[in-house]
Formats: structure tokens, sequence, C-alpha cells
């Protein structure tokens, strides 16, 4: 059964047509970087080009959201949470006076988490994907976790209305990274199957056949060595209503793609390099709805445990 709480974002992020942005990103300036504290800038994109300036090695910061914010420009991802040279940092959003929704421009996805940050999506955050695209665009996982990066989700966060051509239409979680899933809600994606002209040519394809690189994990996508801990929140599988479940589907005829992880696909080995070496050898899926008591557990070593469906 749906975690209640959880069902009005849900419904939020599914409904979502029209964005109206009330936190415009700005240009940084002098005054921003040199604030005493990130609680005395307003503006999200000030608070993040502050941490870029400012943060330290052990530092823990609150980012106190308190409008819709629009980050980033045309570019993979809007924030990349990476400091040089700094480690042990843990960055929390938190909504302020109701739900906030994040969301960037019309490429790419909208954080990157590098390594040695821990980033945490508290209660009233949502991050609204690119909900409609082309495949030349960079349309990408919303948050992507890169090695010796940490993903938290709690209660009252969400991730939702993405169309990706890669990998994990909500999360891409890296080899060495690290996701947990504590709460909150991913719904509402759809990762696309793309052409592929040297997988074609290589497999003797006719010049008018289309080969598809395979997309998996409409929710949630785990490589090789990264880890993923669900212990509550909901990962929304297939449903007949594409806007509310995740799911992974063809470009070319828009068909619904099986055996590819709807909600969460854990990729367990891969075969050499070249144009093969995206062929998955080994996976653990969840292609339906995992909801709040649904746990489930994957290690960098590839050991398991959960309500998986394959």
């Amino acid at each position: 059964m749906m975690n209640k709480k959880n069902l009005p974002h849900i419904i939020t992020v599914v409904s979502f047509v029209v964005f109206v942005v009330l936190g415009l990103a700005s240009a940084t300036s002098p005054d921003v970087k040199n604030a005493a504290s990130v609680s005395e800038l307003t503006n999200l994109s000030d608070k993040f080009a502050w941490l870029s300036a400012n943060a330290v090695s052990g530092g823990n910061y609150i980012l106190e959201v308190n409008a819709d914010s629009r980050l980033g420009s045309m570019t993979n991802y809007a924030v990349n949470l990476s400091y040089k040279d700094k480690s042990n940092i843990t960055i929390t959003l938190k909504g302020i006076g109701g739900r906030r929704t994040i969301t960037t421009y019309q490429q790419g996805g909208i954080f990157l988490v590098g390594s040695g940050v821990t980033f945490i999506l508290d209660d009233n955050i949502i991050l609204q994907g690119v909900p409609t695209g082309r495949p030349t665009e960079k349309l990408t996982s919303v948050v992507r976790v890169s090695s010796g990066g940490t993903l938290i989700m709690n209660d009252g966060s969400g991730i939702g209305g993405n169309m990706s051509f890669t990998d994990g239409g909500g999360v891409y979680v890296s080899t060495g990274g690290t996701f947990l899933m504590n709460g909150g809600f991913i719904a509402g994606n759809t990762v696309f199957q793309t052409q592929d002209v040297a997988l074609m040519r290589a497999t003797g394809g006719q010049a008018n056949t289309f080969s598809e690189t395979p997309r998996r994990g409409g929710g949630v996508f785990v490589d090789v060595g990264g880890t993923f801990t669900k212990t509550g929140g909901t990962i929304a599988g297939y449903l007949t209503d594409p806007s509310s479940g995740n799911v992974t589907k063809s470009f070319n005829n828009l068909s619904v793609s099986q055996d590819n992880g709807h909600a969460v696909f854990a990729a367990l080995g891969r075969p050499g390099t070249g144009i093969f070496a995206s062929t998955i050898t080994g996976s653990k899926r969840k292609e339906t709805t995992a909801g709040p008591d649904a746990n489930l557990h994957i290690s960098s070593d590839g050991s398991f445990t959960g309500n998986w469906d394959f």
C-alpha cells in the first residue's frame, strides 16, 4: 500500500505541465561569494555559488529553499556538487513554507553528486526533470551520483517527471556511488532506448533498420559496483498511466521495453569494451512498484537482499 504522505507529492509531479519559475538563477556576484554564511542568501543558485567558493572539508550545510527554483544552463548537469581537494561535505536541501520544486533548463539533469559529498533531499523538496526532448539533446538522469558520492532521500522528497536517453530516469548510481532511500518517491520518469548506428553496422543491420542501445532503470539505475539501499518511500513501476509510473520504452515505436527495470535496474557485470561495453551480464530488477514496505539492497560487491522481482 502506498504511503499516504507520498501520494500528494506524486500527484503534484505527474500533473505538472507548466512550471512557473519563482526563483530564477541569478548571476554570481562577489557579494554572494563573500557572504558570511550560506544562510544569508535567499536565491538557491546563489547558495550553490557560495558553496563552490566557501565549502570546507567536514562542513555540514543546510540550504533552506523558500521558493520554486530553476537552476543551471544548457549543460549535462545544472549543479556540480564537487569540491576539489575537499571531503566529508554534507549538503541538505529542505523546503520552507511548503513544497518547493526545483527544475532546470531544457537539457540535462539537475545535480551531479561528486566524491566526498553527501547530498540529502529532505522534506518538501521535489526535483522535477525535463519531460520532453529529442535524442540529440543531453537529456539524462535527474541526479547522478559519482564514485565516492552519496545521495540520501528522506520523507517528503521526490524525483519525477523526467525523460532520459541514458540509464536511470530519476537517479543514476555510478560505480563507487551510494544511494540511500529512506523515504520520498520516484515516479513519472521515462527512459528511452535510442538508435545506435555503430551497433547497427557492427551487427549487419541495413541502412533502413534501427538498432537501439538498451537503456535501463526507469526510476533508478545502479551501475556495477554501486551501492543502493531502499528502506522506505516509493519507486513506481510500470503503470498504464505513464505519467504515474516509471517506464523504459523504445524511442523508435514508443512501445514499452521489457526486462530493463521499470522501477530499478542494478547491473551485476559487464563484459569487455568497445561497442558492446554496455551489455549487462547479470542484473537484479524491480519492474513493479516498490512501496514503503519493499526493502531493496545491493552492495558494491554485487551481493543483494530484498524484494526484487528478478
